[in-house]
């Protein structure tokens, strides 16, 4: 039932619009805590060797609580002095009812509600997946359906960027003129991000099943034959699907985490590539794949100009470098408690100075997030946000390469791919913002519980019988 209900979770919080409606979070957080609650043994079984990730977790939960709670106003003046400024020039009146003389720290209560709601989707997903992975049989089971959802995913944003590609799903177009949209994302690196994580774990379980399934020299039909009914094919096509879609998006940021996932999985797996000596037919079909990749999905002109563009920024007034430069403003003045979870376009309202008009959107061009998720968190959270953001990276860090290198299992594949695609994704993260989506957030939380998964049993806690003792050996006679 878990596993039904996690798998429903990753499907609907990317077909709802990747949860970029409000509307969506609340059936998404339902789906969430039943999924937690249906199994609370193994879902709420924190490890002792996790416990500084689970609390840096629960933490981050609490300081966002924190900013959407009514205080007196003289305290949050106190503490955040530069609130009201932003207050006044947003012009919103905050939310609910509230008694005079009582504000929060978050200049805008209603979006770091959807935050925290975002978040949460994450903390319950990781929390569901590490659980569920303790137990045998369930990893295998959802690397299959992720390789299948990842593949069906990237053909239909494929055909809906050649069809509608000014659509979201077919089904709605953005507002903005200046979105790029894709699959069920508006903005195109958010869809990267998806494919990125989805991709790097059953990239790691194809390669388990190629060690599990071994090819046998003899005849080219029974090899063909056993490829086929060992499902490795399929597998292998899912992820060249996945990572052609990535490759479609023209996403620079993707670009880089998808080459830090691939050299994050060779370091961790280097240790076992020596004892698991691969073949050269192997290494020449994993070239061979990855010419025909370039040729069929690498827009050479479209990513030429997209690279040429990197040289070019510094001239742009619209350039990272400008926004990063006038975010800094804000992380000086909300340096303690943050200006709110989901606040950065509300507080650049204040904090922009640089003015551009954007013929094609005919209007002023706005900053409505920092283009880098850590920039971003400095400045919404503060040190009251960074500080168990930060433990909470350390301790995830520290715990996949200590699981990474105790698993021995047939299955070691696929921590390392989950742990690639987390640093990858860490890495997009420098430039992207794709975290502030719900279903990359749910899909960070699942990827999450496969690196750092226990295999424990959670559900049997009687005591063991006492093996039978053995029967005294018969002392053999002596000969005279």
């Amino acid at each position: 039932m878990q596993r039904a209900l996690l798998l429903l979770l990753i499907v609907l919080s990317y077909l709802l619009f990747a949860g970029g409606r409000t509307w969506t979070l609340a059936p998404l957080l339902g789906i969430a805590a039943a999924a937690a609650i249906v199994a609370p043994g193994r879902t709420f079984n924190f490890p002792k060797a996790h416990r500084t990730l689970d609390l840096s977790l629960i933490a981050i939960l609490v300081a966002i609580g924190i900013q959407v709670m009514p205080m007196p106003t003289a305290l949050v003046s106190a503490l955040s002095p530069h609130a009201a400024d932003v207050r006044t020039v947003i012009q919103f009146t905050g939310f609910g009812p509230r008694a005079a003389g009582w504000t929060t720290l978050s200049v805008h209560p209603d979006a770091t509600l959807v935050a925290l709601a975002t978040v949460a989707l994450g903390v319950l997903a990781f929390w569901s997946a590490r659980g569920l992975f303790g137990a045998r049989g369930n990893t295998r089971s959802m690397c299959r359906a992720l390789a299948f959802l990842g593949a069906v995913a990237a053909v239909a944003a494929i055909i809906q960027r050649a069809v509608a590609p000014r659509t979201v799903l077919f089904v709605i177009e953005p507002e903005a003129r200046s979105a790029n949209p894709f699959g069920a994302f508006v903005n195109r690196n958010h869809f990267a991000a998806w494919l990125l994580l989805v991709a790097a774990p059953v990239c790691g379980y194809c390669i388990a099943r190629l060690r599990i399934h071994p090819m046998v020299r003899g005849r080219w039909r029974q090899t063909i034959g056993q490829v086929a009914s060992s499902g490795l094919l399929y597998t292998a096509l899912a992820v060249f699907l996945q990572i052609g879609g990535l490759l479609i998006t023209l996403s620079r940021s993707a670009l880089a985490g998808l080459g830090a996932a691939a050299m994050t999985g060779w370091y961790l797996g280097r240790s076992r590539v020596h004892v698991e000596r691969t073949s050269l037919p192997t290494m020449m079909g994993f070239a061979g794949v990855a010419v025909l990749m370039i040729v069929l999905f690498v827009d050479v002109d479209g990513w030429a100009t997209r690279l040429d563009q990197i040289m070019e920024s510094s001239d742009i007034p619209l350039s990272r470098q400008t926004i990063w430069s006038e975010s800094l403003t804000i992380v000086k003045d909300f340096w303690l408690t943050g200006s709110g979870a989901g606040t950065f376009a509300d507080s650049m309202a204040l904090y922009q100075k640089t003015r551009v008009w954007v013929g094609s959107m005919q209007r002023w061009a706005s900053f409505n997030n920092a283009h880098s998720h850590y920039m971003q968190v400095a400045s919404e959270g503060g040190l009251l946000v960074g500080i168990p953001v930060l433990l909470a990276l350390f301790a995830a860090a520290t715990l996949g390469l200590r699981a990474v290198r105790a698993d021995k299992g047939e299955m070691f594949w696929v921590r390392v791919g989950a742990a690639a695609g987390l640093t990858g994704l860490a890495v997009q993260s420098v430039w992207e913002v794709a975290l502030i989506m719900p279903a990359n957030a749910v899909l960070a939380g699942v990827v999450g519980g496969l690196m750092l998964y226990r295999r424990e049993r959670y559900f049997d806690d009687s005591p063991q019988p006492e093996p039978e003792p053995l029967p005294p050996r018969p002392t053999p006679a002596r000969v005279r």
